[in-house]
Parts: C-alpha cells; sequence; structure tokens
C-alpha cells in the first residue's frame, strides 16, 4: 500500500525505502519497496475451519438388484430437497510469488454428510455420513486502488471420500472488492472488510451396496403394509423391462416386509450427484495484527449453499537468502 501523509505511517514507509530486501520472494519486491509500498511477507503457512451447507441434485440413478443387470431408474425415483454438510479443517502453505501473486496448497481432513429424502416409490430418509481426505492447488491475484482492494482467488481440489468411485474433483472460484482500514498509528496494522462472489462446482459418483435389512429398520405394522401397498403401485406404473430387472427386488423387499425372508438381498446403486446452485455471495473481514499475523472470517449465503470459514495465518520473510 502507498506511503500515506499520516507521520506515523511516513516513518513506516521511508524504512521500507532505505531496508536491503534480500530475499529471492516475491520477485520485483525489492523495487515495490524502494517505491514505498509495503507488500505481504512472502512465505506462510494458514490453519482453517471450513464449514458448509448446500442442496444437492441427483440426475440419474442406476439400480442392480444381486447379480443382476443394472437400469436407469432416474425417470420412476423422485426425491425431495437433498441436503449435503461438510466439515473440514486445512493446512494452507502459502507463497506470494509476485507482489500481486500468491499460489498455496491445500490439505485437509473432515466430514461430508449427504442427507436423501426418498418420496417415490416409498417415503424414506436416508443420511450418509463419510469421512474424508482431502488435498488442491490453488492462486490468488490481488491488487488496489488506494485502500480498495481486489482479489481474485480460484483452486482446484479433490477429496478422498469412502463409497466414491474416484477422488471427487472441486473447482472454487471467488471474487471479492474490499476497503482496507490502517491503524492511524501502526502502519502493519489493519482491518479490512469485502464482500463478493462464490462459484463451486463439483460433480461425482455415488457407487455402493447396501442390503434390504438395512433400509427399513425398525418399521411397525402399519408402516409396513403402507410400504408394501406404494412398492406394487410404483412397480405398477413401471415399464415391461424395468420390472424385468427390478422385480426380485420388490419381491425381496416385500418378502422381508412379511418376515418371510431375513432382507439380505443386495441392492447396488450408483448414483450421480451435482450442486444445485453454483453461486453465492460471501461477506468477509481480516484483522491482520501485524505482517506475521492475520485472522480472517468469511460467511456465505444467498443461494443453494452457506458457509462459514475462520482462518489464522502466519508470515514470514524467507527460506533462503540469496548468496
Amino acid at each position: 500500500m502507498k506511503e500515506e501523509k499520516n507521520p506515523f505511517h511516513k516513518a513506516y514507509h521511508d524504512s521500507l525505502r532505505s531496508m536491503n530486501y534480500t530475499s529471492t520472494f516475491p520477485f520485483l519486491g525489492k523495487k515495490a519497496y524502494k517505491k514505498g509500498y509495503d507488500i505481504q511477507f512472502p512465505w506462510g503457512v494458514g490453519l482453517a475451519y471450513y464449514v458448509q451447507r448446500q442442496q444437492v441434485l441427483i440426475p440419474k440413478t442406476d439400480i442392480s438388484f444381486n447379480d443382476g443387470p443394472p437400469i436407469d431408474l432416474s425417470s420412476v425415483i423422485q426425491y425431495g430437497d437433498i441436503t449435503n454438510k461438510t466439515y473440514a479443517t486445512t493446512i494452507r502453505p502459502n507463497l506470494w510469488v509476485l507482489p500481486f501473486l500468491n499460489i498455496y496448497g491445500v490439505f485437509g481432513a473432515g466430514r461430508s454428510t449427504t442427507t436423501v429424502p426418498l418420496v417415490k416409490p416409498v417415503t424414506l430418509t436416508t443420511t450418509q455420513v463419510f469421512d474424508a481426505n482431502s488435498a488442491g492447488i490453488g492462486a490468488t491475484v490481488a491488487g488496489g486502488f488506494g485502500r480498495i482492494i481486489v482479489i481474485i482467488d480460484q483452486n482446484m481440489n479433490w477429496a478422498n471420500l469412502e463409497s466414491f468411485v474416484e477422488p471427487v474433483p472441486a473447482y472454487n472460484l471467488d471474487m471479492r472488492i474490499g476497503h482496507n482500514f490502517v491503524d492511524p498509528r501502526r502502519a502493519d496494522r489493519s482491518v479490512t472488510i469485502w464482500f463478493g462472489a462464490f462459484y463451486q462446482q463439483i460433480k461425482a459418483d455415488t457407487k455402493g451396496t447396501v442390503k434390504v435389512s438395512d433400509i427399513f429398520p425398525g418399521l411397525s405394522p402399519e408402516k409396513k403394509d403402507e410400504m408394501k401397498e406404494d412398492f406394487q403401485q410404483w412397480y405398477d406404473n413401471l415399464t415391461p423391462i424395468q420390472q424385468a430387472v427390478v422385480g426380485p427386488m420388490i419381491d425381496n423387499i416385500v418378502g422381508y416386509l412379511d418376515g418371510l425372508n431375513i432382507g439380505d438381498g443386495v441392492i447396488h446403486y450408483n448414483i450421480d450427484k451435482e450442486l444445485a446452485g453454483p453461486w453465492n455471495l460471501i461477506f468477509g473481514a481480516q484483522y491482520q495484527h501485524n505482517k506475521h499475523w492475520q485472522i480472517r472470517t468469511e460467511v456465505g449465503t444467498f443461494g443453494k449453499r452457506t458457509q462459514f470459514l475462520l482462518n489464522l495465518n502466519y508470515a514470514f520473510v524467507t527460506l533462503k537468502k540469496k548468496n
């Protein structure tokens, strides 16, 4: 940031001009300091806690029973509002390659919970809970005009979740504009507030198996009779090809509900998932205690997604000086 008329700030920026900056990064950093600009320390590591809740769509559902062939039942299976909750703790090492360009890695662990309300063929709600590890890479471009700042950040993240065919890729993009308020007596201490837009794109396949007995635990006799009627009505509306594939599954389910078998039939499923809405708004703030320590918080809302972020970052000058 450029020199201020404030005498406390002037002394600080004068010291930047006279400093012998020997660190390799950021490139052009020495020239920036000579002109009186104050830039971030190049190396840093952040610790973050992230919570996200969003609506999910299931555009395709393939089902098979035991060793039978799979069939697409997307047109005859109906879901309610599907929600996913994600909790993650991440570590983010980062480097300012240029005074306006930061590159970073993200490594984390967390948990994902998806609640799926089934409307047809029966009314049933299931919840899937998966532990996950993730890794990603990203870049941030930051600049400003006076005290107005503009930040564009994008990254790719891959999460390993149980029961998923392969790591789930997620593309994230956020754009922010804000204002930096500098402490009148400390040029290296400030509070920044901003707002912006956040975009996320995720598409994943969930593949797994479930026993019939695990789907319908602890049902009352009245509920069993209701489910049998719903399954029969649903079956009657299927095409002949669909009936041929799901018929053995319906027979096994009805037999289990009647107490004629132990429900050991296995249902295989392959479900495509995607986000109901990729965009939402974000609002955030950062307190910089000095050039080593920053704490940031951000919330997202006004869309099919809400999120909360709390991040603590420590920055330092260099890992190795020039000879």
